[in-house]
């Protein structure tokens, strides 16, 4: 149930923040197509909000063929960029072994970079910390003050 809360959360958040996207006016048609070609030019120049956009598509096989390991991949490309809310579902991706291993050392790392940028990534902290030893704890603390010094933002 947790869950299935979080990726309503995931959602809803992720759809409120394209509203002012050209790519998302195609989007929300269902051309999906259209908005994968403007966010594709928008990624290929550096553009966070674009990369992350078409990780949803292929999150949820919109105009794509679904593919997690794809998703994942954009997904971590847009929060190396500093994007907050892809470093939250990339630590949920982690957490849920969606589109690479299930790891909680990387989710509870993420979560802490995430939270850092100013999102509310705790409901994912928290659950990840519940699967570390103390030196797993450390070990992911110290990833995350690796990963900060790293992202470009």
């Amino acid at each position: 149930m947790r869950n299935l809360i979080l990726l309503v959360i995931f959602i809803t958040v992720s759809l409120f923040t394209l509203a002012d996207d050209k790519g998302f006016t195609h989007y929300k048609k269902g051309e999906y197509s259209k908005a994968l070609k403007i966010w594709t030019e928008e990624a290929d120049n550096g553009e966070a909000n674009a990369i992350y956009n078409i990780g949803l598509l292929y999150f949820f096989g919109n105009g794509v063929n679904k593919d997690l390991s794809i998703a994942y991949n954009y997904c971590k490309r847009a929060a190396l960029k500093g994007l907050a809310r892809a470093q939250n579902n990339l630590a949920y991706m982690y957490l849920n072994g969606m589109g690479t291993n299930k790891d909680y050392v990387n989710s509870y790392a993420w979560s802490l970079i995430a939270i850092k940028h100013g999102y509310n990534s705790q409901g994912i902290k928290d659950n990840a910390k519940i699967h570390l030893t103390p030196a797993m704890l450390t070990d992911a603390e110290r990833l995350a003050n690796k990963m900060i010094k790293e992202i470009k933002k």
